[in-house]
C-alpha cells in the first residue's frame, strides 16, 4: 500500500502501536492511534508522536473512528473479535498486523522465527550469526522494537529479523519472509485461537507468501511441523535430532551437521555448546540450517554459536550458593516451556511454579513434574489449580509461597548441596508483575539476597 494521505488508524498504543503509528507518519499517512483503555504514554514518546502528526484518542472506541478509514494497523495484543475491528470488515476496511507495514517498508530482506517455544533463544542467535556476515542486522517483532520501526531504517542489503508470534502473522496479507524457521507447535494462546487448527493456520501463515527461491525450516521432530511439509512453496529444509536428512541440519552422537543434497559438513559438538537441553540443540540446528543456506561459511556459524551464552531469563544461571544453584527460567510461560527445563538438567530440582493461569491440561505435566523434582513450591494466582492437580498426580511434597522472596527461601531451605532451585513458572507474570522480565529479576534480587551459609 502507498500511504501517502492515507488515512491509518492504528489500534493499541504500546510498543508496537506506536512504533507502527510514528513510521505511518514518517510516510506520509494521516495517522489515529487508538486504545480503549485510556493510556498514559510515556512523555518521549509521546512527544515524538505529535511531532510527526499522529492523533492520540484513548479511553474509548467507538464506532466513528472508522470514518473514512483506509486500513487499520492492529497490535498483536488485540483480538480480531472486538466491536470495532467486526465493524471494520463489515465496512470492508483492510486490518493487517504492524508486520505487514514493516514488511512493506523494509528495504532489506526478512528472516522471521515462529514456533510455541524458542523462539528468543533463536530469534537472539541467528541474529548474531548474521551479523557474523558484516551486513547490518537488525531484530524485531516479539522482542526488541517494534518491527515497523526497524524496518523503516534500514538499508537495502542488511536483514532484519522478526520474531513472530501466531497472533502478528493472523493479520498479515502480502508480508514475505527470504527465509523462516517453524520450531514446534504445542497448545498455547487457545482462548485466542479457540482451537488448535486456528493456532496452526495462523503459523502457517509465515509461508504462505515464501517464493520456490525462499527457505523455510521445518523441525521434523514435531509431527504437527513435520506435517506442513505438503504446504511449503518454497524450499524445505529440515532439522532433526532422530534422524538425517538431506537438505538442512541434523544432530549426531554429540555433533551438529548442516546438510545440502544429502552431504553432509560437521559445523559444532556438544562441548562448545553452552545452552543445556535437547530443546537447545533444535533452537541451534535451525539457526545452522538457514544461516548456511544463506551462504553464512561454516566457520562463522561455528564459531558465533560457541560464544553464544544464552538469554535472560531463559534457563539463565543466577548464582550458585553452598552448592545449591539457582536458574532463572521466568520466560517460561507455559507448561511445554517448563517440561523442557526440568528435562535439561540431571540433579534433583526444586520446582517454583504458578503466575497468572493460561488454564491449560495439567495432568501429563505433573506426571512428569512428579518424575523430576524433589519439591514444588507453587504461588501467584494459579496456585490452588496446580496444587490440586500436583495432588492427584502423586507429586510431593508441595509448599505455598506468598511472594517471591518466600518462594526462594523455602526453595534454599529445602535444597541440599548439589541441587538445583529452579523458577520455571508455566504461567505469565501478570498476576503480581507486568511482564515476565520483572518477575524475573525479582527472582534473581531475592536470590542475591540469601545470605551464604544461612542453610539449614
Amino acid at each position: 500500500m502507498e500511504y501517502g494521505d492515507k488515512h491509518i488508524l492504528v489500534l493499541g498504543a504500546g510498543a508496537s502501536g506506536i512504533g507502527a503509528s510514528w513510521v505511518l507518519a514518517q510516510v506520509g499517512a494521516h495517522v489515529v492511534l487508538n486504545d480503549y483503555k485510556p493510556v498514559t504514554l510515556p512523555t518521549a514518546d509521546e512527544e515524538r508522536l505529535v511531532a510527526a502528526g499522529v492523533e492520540i484518542i484513548t479511553g474509548r472506541q467507538d464506532e466513528s473512528l472508522l470514518d473514512g478509514v483506509d486500513r487499520i494497523v492492529i497490535s498483536p495484543g488485540i483480538s480480531l473479535d472486538i466491536p470495532l475491528v467486526k465493524a471494520a470488515q463489515v465496512r470492508g476496511i483492510d486490518v493487517v498486523s504492524e508486520v505487514e507495514v514493516a514488511y512493506e517498508l523494509s528495504k532489506s530482506p526478512i528472516v522471521a522465527v515462529t514456533g510455541t517455544n524458542g523462539k528468543t533463544t533463536t530469534t537472539t542467535l541467528l541474529t548474531k550469526v548474521l551479523e557474523g556476515t558484516g551486513k547490518l542486522v537488525r531484530v524485531g517483532g516479539n522482542i526488541g522494537d517494534s518491527l515497523s520501526e526497524v524496518a523503516y531504517s534500514m538499508p537495502a542489503d542488511g536483514y532484519l529479523v522478526a520474531e513472530l508470534s501466531s497472533y502478528q502473522l493472523e493479520t498479515i496479507k502480502h508480508f514475505r519472509p527470504i527465509g523462516a524457521i517453524m520450531l514446534n507447535i504445542t497448545p498455547d494462546h487457545l482462548a485466542r485461537h479457540k482451537t488448535m487448527e486456528n493456532y496452526i493456520a495462523a503459523k502457517e501463515r509465515i509461508f504462505e507468501n515464501q517464493l520456490s527461491t525462499d527457505f523455510m525450516v521445518l523441525n521434523i521432530d514435531d509431527p504437527i511441523v513435520a506435517d506442513m511439509k505438503h504446504r511449503v512453496p518454497s524450499h524445505i529444509l529440515e532439522i532433526s535430532q532422530h534422524q538425517e536428512v538431506s537438505n538442512g541440519a541434523y544432530y549426531e552422537n554429540g555433533q551438529c551437521y548442516v546438510t545440502k543434497n544429502g552431504t553432509s559438513t560437521p559445523v559444532i559438538g556438544s562441548a562448545d555448546i553452552h545452552i543445556p537441553g535437547s530443546h537447545n540443540i533444535e533452537n541451534i540446528l535451525t539457526v545452522i540450517a538457514l544461516a548456511y543456506a544463506l551462504g553464512v561459511p561454516v566457520e562463522t556459524i561455528h564459531r558465533i554459536i560457541s560464544e553464544f551464552h544464552g538469554v535472560e531469563h531463559r534457563l539463565e544461571r543466577v548464582k550458585t550458593i553452598d552448592g545449591i544453584t539457582f536458574y532463572n527460567d521466568s520466560k517460561a510461560t507455559n507448561v511445554d516451556s517448563v517440561v523442557k527445563a526440568l528435562e535439561s538438567f540431571n540433579q534433583s530440582v526444586i520446582l517454583l511454579a504458578g503466575g497468572h493461569d493460561k488454564m491449560t491440561p495439567l495432568e501429563d505435566f505433573m506426571q512428569l513434574v512428579k518424575d523430576h523434582t524433589k519439591a514444588v513450591i507453587f504461588m501467584g494466582e494459579a496456585a490452588d489449580r496446580f496444587e490440586n492437580a500436583a495432588k492427584e498426580a502423586g507429586v510431593e511434597p508441595i509448599y505455598r509461597a506468598l511472594s517471591m522472596k518466600d518462594a526462594v527461601e523455602q526453595g534454599y531451605k529445602l535444597a541440599d548441596r548439589g541441587d538445583i532451585v529452579l523458577l520455571s513458572p508455566a504461567c505469565s507474570s501478570f498476576d503480581w508483575y507486568s511482564c515476565f522480565e520483572e518477575r524475573g529479576d525479582d527472582f534473581k534480587n531475592c536470590v542475591h539476597m540469601l545470605q551464604e551459609g544461612g542453610h539449614h
